[in-house]
């Protein structure tokens, strides 16, 4: 175990150590940590600046040293779990609700006592809420069995219906499950398919005849799938000339690439094309996308526009 390591373990058991023994000796607990005094001395220094930003000493531990005895005060806060807010309520709703089909009635009951807990005065507030986010997925009676078919690494064979006619596939799917999750509303099940040799996205609603296989399988660490993102357009390669260069080399440093005539390159994120436009006309001419070419098409559009 590293230091690090050993000391965080030691400053773990410490505090709660010293609360239920209150005017332990150095002595005494420099043995049950199995250190020497100085050492002990040191990580007791260290406690007294656990606190939040900017660090002030005492911010939720007193800890002193009085004739060589060892005394711990937690703050009044620690006695009691803090209260959800409606807000935070509402957002565990919303969370458990996706995991209901899976969980069934452990959940249910968790659910149903979540209420009795708010402040009286917060309950209106967080059914108000809970009425307006609606996080019940319908018809997903299919998370149970691949939950428990992903936990225990068992294959799973299906049916499944094709995008465009509804119609589903002449020969079933089996695939190794890795993951299913919900993204804005839908299901997908992430997994390897043995037909095609490799990773696949499958929606759940699209799947029906649902099996569980026998066969089991290693997993691996081949990265699992998920739904494409269209407002992730990757990187945008932008050059620069020799009059803006200087700028850029002091912005980016060593990612501001030198090309030939004193100019640079510099890769920046596609993902605002508003900001991207701006940022290069901004440079009055001395910049040109150079790639991809959607970004060099919303670049010239622009000047256009602000030309005429």
């Amino acid at each position: 175990m590293s230091d690090v390591h050993e000391r965080l373990r030691r400053l773990l058991f410490l505090v709660p150590y010293v609360s239920r023994h209150p005017g332990i000796t150095l002595d005494a607990l420099a043995k049950a940590l199995g250190l020497a005094k100085d050492e002990l001395i040191r990580d007791l220094d260290l406690l007294t600046f656990v606190g939040r930003p900017p660090f002030q000493p005492d911010d939720f531990i007193d800890l002193h040293v009085e004739n060589d005895r060892v005394y711990v005060d937690l703050d009044q806060r620690f006695n009691k779990p803090p209260r959800l807010t409606p807000a935070e309520a509402a957002a565990l709703v919303a969370a458990a609700e996706l995991m209901r089909p899976a969980a069934k009635d452990a959940l249910g009951t968790a659910l149903a006592k979540l209420e009795t807990v708010l402040p009286a005065g917060s309950r209106e507030r967080f059914r108000d809420i809970a009425r307006t986010v609606d996080a019940r997925p319908e018809g997903m009676s299919e998370v149970a069995p691949l939950t428990e078919a992903i936990r225990a690494r068992r294959v799973v064979k299906f049916d499944y219906a094709s995008q465009t006619s509804g119609a589903s596939s002449k020969e079933p799917r089996r695939v190794q499950p890795h993951d299913i999750f919900n993204h804005r509303g839908l299901w997908y099940l992430s997994g390897f398919s043995l037909e095609r040799n490799e990773e696949r996205l499958y929606r759940l609603d699209r799947i029906s005849h649902l099996e569980v296989q026998a066969d089991t399988f290693v997993a691996n660490e081949t990265p699992h799938g998920h739904v494409p993102n269209p407002t992730e357009r990757g990187d945008v390669r932008v050059r620069f000339s020799p009059t803006a260069a200087p700028y850029l080399r002091e912005r980016f440093g060593a990612e501001a690439r030198a090309v030939e005539g004193g100019g640079v390159e510099v890769l920046v994120s596609g993902d605002s094309e508003r900001w991207l436009t701006r940022w290069v006309l901004s440079f009055g001419g001395e910049a040109e996308v150079l790639e991809p070419q959607w970004a060099r098409a919303a670049v010239a559009r622009v000047a256009k526009e602000s030309l005429s």
